[in-house]
């Protein structure tokens, strides 16, 4: 009798055990794959997991670094993209989207269940950069990037005696009146106060120009824009306009941080919330509004006791509009064959919500500060008035930031601009402007190396 009521338990506990390993599995799974954990631990687990009990997330972070996260997805997508460690929704950066979305890999969003009443809330130049060539949309993005120039206010009304925005706005209206200024601001600071650091800070506004992006048809294009820009450059460096050197380096960072004297810098939403405001202060700090101890506050009191450059910065339209980087959204086409109905509609739940919620956007605008993508959530959050940002002296960012979102152009940008960029800086812009070579001799090499890089397009 005992033997048969251990059996009886020993059952009843098997059963319930797989009652609950059934609830668990009855779940909706979802891979998710970033260059950061940005969309993990900021957004997700922030402000939709609690929200998405029915919901499973597994989450895998590789970094850019050495082309880390690139390499994994294109080791798994090109051997077993239906397996089940492999993505359901992974995100993609400017330098690479367009290789994914170019690709059979990412799938065409209207398979979930987005509509193009939906799709048109995006602002243009993400959802452009987001389209394979043939219009098909494949990836959102919960941000738009669209560029400002951000100057020292101090240093204009020291050497240019300029006090407001829009008197700056005049001396930088386009590439002419820049250099003007910037040989203005030389001899007014005896050169000690140079205008740019160096030629890469205005290339991703410059090549917005551009009537045509660097692939047509399959042949290689180069704008005379790129030529044009070639010229300012080499001025800039050969008459002692800028510091002379590159972007991500100590020279660049030390005018952030006021140890040179940089005037400007021309950088997109991000730029401004995650490259320049941390960095006023010597080693950097960067303001969370989920943590108490790194506020706004006390990155202006930081740079107050340190001689650092918060509150001295405004901005402007500059010379041109444009947008530098973003982060995409996007799906696996082999997981979604294979998906039915409730994990479809889950994907299309979870990426409306964070690139097209109005409400979510701007609950997300208002804690990070943040440039969304979606164009009607921009407009309710403009029509609620001013947004005064300190660190830019009261200026509202998002005012200025919306009419470069609504001018700049994303359809230039191709599969092949990450490669060709290189390229291009590195066989013309710099042996070009430092005096090198002549301009047909870098032409000329830089042709060659696009031809031996990518085989798939005509170089003539």
């Amino acid at each position: 009798m005992k033997k048969l009521l251990a059996l009886v338990l020993a059952a009843m506990m098997l059963l319930g055990c797989i009652s609950f390993a059934s609830a668990e599995e009855g779940k909706i799974k979802l891979v998710v794959w970033s260059f950061t954990n940005e969309l993990q631990k900021d957004m997700i687990e922030r402000y939709y997991e609690a929200n998405h009990p029915e919901i499973e997330f597994e989450f895998q972070v590789y970094p850019t670094d050495g082309n880390a996260y690139t390499t994994k997805v294109d080791n798994l997508f090109g051997s077993n993209a239906a397996s089940e460690e492999a993505p359901d929704i992974f995100t993609l950066e400017a330098a690479f989207v367009k290789h994914y979305v170019e690709s059979d890999w990412t799938g065409d969003l209207k398979t979930i269940g987005f509509t193009d009443e939906e799709l048109a809330n995006a602002f243009p130049v993400m959802a452009q950069i987001g389209q394979n060539a043939a219009g098909v949309q494949k990836g959102l993005s919960w941000q738009s990037t669209p560029g400002a120039l951000m100057y020292r206010a101090s240093l204009a009304e020291k050497y240019l005696g300029v006090k407001t925005p829009e008197e700056f706005q005049e001396k930088v209206k386009d590439w002419d009146a820049f250099l003007e200024t910037a040989e203005e601001l030389k001899e007014a600071s005896q050169g000690a106060c140079k205008m740019i650091c160096g030629s890469g800070d205005i290339w991703n506004a410059y090549q917005y120009q551009r009537s045509e992006g660097w692939v047509v048809d399959g042949k290689l294009v180069i704008d005379d824009e790129l030529l044009d820009f070639e010229e300012l450059c080499k001025t800039l460096e050969q008459d002692d306009l800028s510091q002379k050197a590159g972007a991500w380096g100590e020279t660049w960072f030390a005018g952030m941080q006021g140890a040179n004297e940089t005037l400007c810098y021309l950088l997109p939403t991000w730029g401004l919330h995650y490259t320049l405001k941390p960095n006023c202060v010597t080693g950097g700090f960067t303001p969370n509004p989920a943590d108490p101890e790194h506020t706004e506050e006390k990155l202006a009191e930081l740079s107050a006791a340190n001689n650092g450059t918060y509150g001295d910065w405004r901005m402007v339209d500059g010379p041109v509009a444009y947008s530098w980087g973003g982060t995409w959204i996007a799906i696996n086409a082999a997981k979604v064959a294979t998906a039915d109905d409730a994990k479809k509609a889950a994907m299309h739940d979870l990426i409306k919500f964070f690139t097209l919620d109005d409400e979510w956007l701007l609950t997300y605008a208002k804690d990070t500060g943040d440039f969304v993508g979606s164009a009607s959530a921009v407009e309710k959050y403009l029509a609620e008035g001013e947004h005064p940002n300190p660190f830019l002296g009261g200026q509202d960012h998002y005012a200025i930031f919306a009419k470069g979102a609504a001018l700049a152009n994303g359809s230039l940008m191709s599969e092949y601009d990450d490669t060709i960029n290189g390229l291009w800086n590195d066989y013309v812009t710099t042996p070009y402007t430092k005096g090198e070579k002549d301009l047909d001799t870098c032409l000329a090499e830089f042709k060659t190396a696009v031809a031996a890089a990518i085989t798939t397009i005509t170089v003539e």
